[in-house]
């Protein structure tokens, strides 16, 4: 079984963004997260592209979500879409994004895949999740992402239940905070498509992550192929 590890990048240079590439082309990641909700400065995204082989996904979170886009929805749809132009792999959509379909379109001429996200701070529950799926099918995506918090140890639970219920592969699911490491650990021996981890220890890119090296030790430990 291979269990994938994407690792997120949260550079604010270009400089400090080719640096945590290279640490997680170090921790042999399967895919890497650039977010570019927490760059400081004006990149040339093509470049990035060309720093890697690994394939990449682009993300601007919308503070709604968890992230720090500060600037218009116009901006950061022109962002995404130099992004897929520029040659990465996945451009990741919040389920919430205005005119939605149009972004899908445009993306996919580009010849790019798409991740549709949602991410809240509510515990999991499985009419939720099922119904947030479903949504989240109708829009016929590449993979669909769908993120709550863990309020207890029970929740990670409620998310791995929800994954064994799905298609392999086909969705990434987990729970934030400190009570939901585990469902980031195991979701991807339930079916999930891979799960997120950070480059190192101050640098994760939301609560309850873990580094890349740590999740591949318990891998490892789990007898996983990762």
């Amino acid at each position: 079984m291979t269990l994938k590890i994407c690792v997120s990048v949260i550079g604010r240079t270009f400089e400090e963004v080719l640096q945590m590439i290279k640490d997680a082309e170090d921790y042999e990641a399967d895919l890497i997260e650039i977010r570019l909700d927490y760059l400081k400065e004006q990149v040339d995204l093509s470049r990035i592209r060309k720093a890697t082989v690994i394939p990449l996904i682009a993300t601007d979170r919308l503070p709604s979500e968890g992230g720090f886009f500060r600037s218009t929805e116009k901006e950061r749809q022109r962002t995404l879409l130099d992004a897929a132009n520029g040659g990465f792999n996945f451009i990741d959509l919040e389920l919430e994004t205005p005119e939605l379909e149009e972004s899908i379109r445009r993306i996919r001429e580009t010849g790019c895949m798409v991740i549709i996200s949602s991410h809240t701070a509510e515990r999991p529950e499985l009419s939720k999740l099922n119904s947030t799926l479903n949504r989240q099918r109708k829009l016929e995506p590449d993979l669909c992402k769908i993120v709550t918090k863990a309020e207890m140890a029970v929740d990670s639970l409620t998310s791995l239940q929800f994954l064994a219920q799905v298609p392999s592969n086909t969705v990434v699911c987990f729970c934030m905070g400190p009570f939901g490491r585990a469902s980031r650990v195991l979701s991807p021996l339930f079916g999930g498509a891979f799960t997120y981890a950070a480059v190192a220890r101050g640098k994760e890119a939301a609560s309850g992550q873990l580094t890349a090296p740590e999740m591949r030790q318990l891998y490892s430990l789990l007898g996983g192929d990762s």
